[in-house]
């Protein structure tokens, strides 16, 4: 198998089909990827930075994984969301049977199986993340994100099965995971749950409006920046504060790896870079959109941040990863301030609950 590592590769050649690689990922471990070490702050996008020095990819079983997803299920119940008529149901069912039945699973069984075990750990990340977040807020202050969460267990149960008439639903649930995963108090980075854009951000008592866009196609980049920075701008008429400042959120998953295929590196290293990689050329196909873009739009919009989520295997410890990396890339003109502003943010999304 080539190195995912190594430089010139297409993405094609570092992310592959799910059905190839089950006996990698038919283990005892589920884990999530920690961000890269990220560099010295620049108009270029950096990776979020969690620790100084890299470790290896945590890891938690399946059964936890499973308690914990029946544990969110109860919340979303309590918060009247019913769980009854979407997708939701239909994941706790998978990784309620394979928690312990991989273990004994045939080749054929696993084969057949495997797609939708793990479609249905993918998905079962993101709501986990939500109610670890914010369980302990009250429900009367999450009005915006059960709203959010009442739509967003609609949709295909498969994301490869989606079409441009059924995104809504994992579109909500990304202004949602935004919006708990911002949320920590304890380092003084907090949502702000009733805002008037997607959701808000309270940096220091620094008011940072967020305007969620997950972009499913390239053609599509510059008209939903454009949505979000007017989006943006209504807010600013609207919050009054010279300190208030403005940020567009892209989920760009669907446009890296259309199909939900698996990332494949050799170890937790080269997974990291190979992650950060993508990004990176991303990023340095778009930036003058973003800049050209930005030059026309209000200067309190001071960047746009990004996440790529996909599932992967690090074949040294032959199991399956969640990796969910979050970018920055600045508007060029940015204060020293304000770029900071957006590494303290991508630093609270990519920190576990």
């Amino acid at each position: 198998m080539k190195n995912p590592a190594s430089s010139h590769k297409e993405p094609s050649e570092i992310i592959q089909p799910l059905n190839e690689h089950w006996a990698l990922v038919w283990k005892s471990h589920f884990s999530v990827a920690t961000p890269s070490q990220c560099k010295n702050p620049s108009t270029k996008l950096s990776c979020a930075c969690t620790n100084r020095h890299r470790q290896m990819i945590p890891t938690t079983s399946y059964s936890i994984v499973h308690q914990k997803y029946l544990a969110a299920m109860n919340w979303m119940t309590g918060l009247g969301i019913n769980l009854q008529i979407g997708r939701t149901s239909n994941y706790e069912k998978v990784m309620g049977y394979w928690k312990d039945a991989y273990l004994t699973a045939s080749i054929d069984e696993a084969n057949a199986a495997f797609p939708d075990f793990v479609s249905s750990l993918f998905e079962i990340v993101e709501f986990t993340r939500i109610h670890e977040a914010l369980q302990d807020v009250p429900a009367r202050e999450l009005t915006s994100v059960i709203d959010k969460l009442k739509k967003a267990v609609n949709g295909p149960v498969n994301v490869a099965n989606e079409t441009p008439k059924s995104t809504a639903a994992r579109n909500f649930l990304f202004e949602a995971s935004v919006a708990a995963m911002a949320h920590r108090p304890a380092r003084n980075v907090e949502a702000i749950l009733n805002a008037r854009s997607d959701t808000g951000i309270k940096i220091e008592e620094r008011k940072i409006w967020v305007e969620c866009k997950r972009v499913t196609s390239e053609q599509a980049l510059e008209g939903n920046l454009r949505k979000a920075c007017s989006q943006l701008q209504d807010t600013f008429k609207a919050e009054v504060g010279s300190g208030h400042r403005g940020i567009v959120a892209m989920d760009v998953s669907k446009i890296l790896n259309p199909r939900g295929d698996l990332l494949v590196a050799r170890n937790d290293d080269e997974l990291e870079s190979a992650v950060a990689r993508l990004l990176q050329d991303f990023s340095d196909k778009h930036s003058g959109l973003w800049q050209r873009v930005y030059a026309e739009k209000s200067r309190k919009i001071i960047g746009t941040i990004f996440r790529l989520s996909c599932l992967a295997t690090s074949e040294s410890r032959r199991m399956v990863i969640q990796c969910s990396q979050w970018a920055v890339s600045p508007r060029a003109d940015a204060s020293a301030a304000d770029v900071q502003i957006q590494y303290r943010l991508v630093e609270a999304l990519s920190q576990d609950p």
